[in-house]
Parts: structure tokens; C-alpha cells; sequence
């Protein structure tokens, strides 16, 4: 009897070793995709949070972008819109005459 009794508690110290070393797994990965959605977030300035006491006053003009990043993100002039000039070529050796 008592060796199915170290058997267990040996299995059950074993359960414990695999249980913590895989949330030590799950833990570094966690921090290390932290760590890099941090590094490419272009807005990470933009999404600190402040309370009403610290929040930085505006100076000057500042235009504040509501939208849905899905929104920012679309191309307001389309393609095939725009501006077409003509070129001509202007003769100036009229004009220098003093």
C-alpha cells in the first residue's frame, strides 16, 4: 500500500511540474506578443489613457480623427478622379526685351 501511495503523490508532483512549467510557456508567450503588438502599433501614443487632471491640453489648431480605423484607412480620392492640366509651353524670349 504503501508504495501505490508513492506512486500517486510521485504522479501527482509530476502533474504539478507540467501544469506550472506550461503557464510559465503560456506566460512568455503572452508577454513576448505584448511586447510586439507594442512595437508595431502606429497609434500607441494616441491610446494612453488619462484621467481628467493629466490629460495634455491642445495647442493651436488640432484636428481630432474620430473614425474607425477602417475608415482612416480608405482612400479618399478614388483613382480614377483627380486634376488633369494640359501642358504648353509658354515662349518667355518675347517678354525679355528691356
Amino acid at each position: 500500500m504503501t508504495f501505490i501511495a508513492f506512486l500517486l503523490k510521485f504522479a501527482f508532483f509530476i502533474f504539478i511540474i507540467f501544469l506550472a512549467l506550461i503557464v510559465w510557456i503560456a506566460y512568455t508567450f503572452y508577454k513576448q506578443l505584448r511586447r510586439t503588438r507594442r512595437h508595431f502599433n502606429p497609434y500607441g501614443q494616441q491610446n494612453q489613457s488619462y484621467s481628467s487632471q493629466e490629460k495634455p491640453q491642445p495647442t493651436g489648431n488640432t484636428i481630432t480623427d474620430n473614425r474607425p480605423m477602417e475608415e482612416r484607412r480608405k482612400q479618399v480620392i478614388p483613382d480614377s478622379e483627380g486634376e488633369y492640366v494640359d501642358f504648353t509651353e509658354a515662349d518667355d524670349t518675347k517678354t525679355e526685351t528691356l
